[in-house]
């Protein structure tokens, strides 16, 4: 089969309802793009400032980001890929791919992001944090401070990408203000009789992830980069 991807789905075609998208314009205003998040994000983000979190951008917060990742990827049970792909990342898009970090009042790095920019558009791609530090709100704030960052380099929209419906970045984006906008993932289908569904979400791969997530974490981090690039 072939999986064409679109914003706009083509008649005719098998179509899988399954993935989101969420966009929204900055404001040049800052308290304008604050007051446009719901009151009970807007919170978080403030729990986030009033903790003392500070954010720091630069490709010198790589290995920190990185390993915040491949945490987050193990906790989810999804092998991590290799350390080189952002690597590349980095270097070959230079001043369009960003790393930011989140760092607790100690120093301690607790969340990270790696964003792309690309004409008007904000784009935060691969992101982790630290679950132990949830209280002190370290993904609203690093959200909240990306889209400052972009506001102040003359960025007007932000795009949250692409989330699974009803899952917990679902719920995060849309908490947050963003509308769903469904994409359409349509089928071309050759040899194969029905819609593949590779999804995480599809409860035969569950052992699969169950085991993965009980691999010790220095374990995934060498196992993960050898096999991720066979899967879908």
């Amino acid at each position: 089969y072939v999986e064409l991807r679109h914003l706009e789905a083509l008649e005719g075609l098998p179509t899988k309802d399954l993935y989101y998208s969420f966009q929204k314009g900055i404001d040049p205003d800052p308290e304008e793009n604050l007051k446009a998040i719901p009151r009970k994000q807007r919170r978080m983000v403030r729990v986030g400032i009033k903790s003392g979190l500070k954010a720091e951008f630069g490709v010198e917060h790589l290995p920190a980001f990185y390993q915040l990742l491949a945490t987050n990827f193990h906790r989810l049970g999804t092998p991590i890929f290799p350390y080189r792909l952002f690597e590349n990342f980095v270097r070959e898009f230079q001043d369009q791919a960003l790393v930011m970090v989140v760092k607790e009042p100690e120093g301690k790095t607790i969340a990270a992001v790696l964003s792309f920019f690309h004409q008007d558009t904000v784009l935060p791609y691969y992101a982790g944090s630290l679950s132990e530090y949830r209280n002190l709100a370290p993904n609203d704030f690093m959200y909240w401070s990306l889209m400052e960052y972009g506001r102040e380099h003359g960025y007007t929209q932000f795009d949250f990408g692409r989330s699974k419906v009803d899952t917990g970045s679902y719920k995060f984006k849309t908490h947050w203000g963003f509308e769903p906008r469904p994409l359409a993932y349509q089928y071309i289908l050759n040899t194969a009789d029905d819609i593949p569904n590779i999804s995480p979400t599809n409860p035969k791969y569950q052992k699969r992830i169950e085991m993965w997530q009980r691999l010790p974490f220095w374990a995934t981090k060498v196992i993960g980069p050898r096999i991720s690039k066979y899967l879908g």
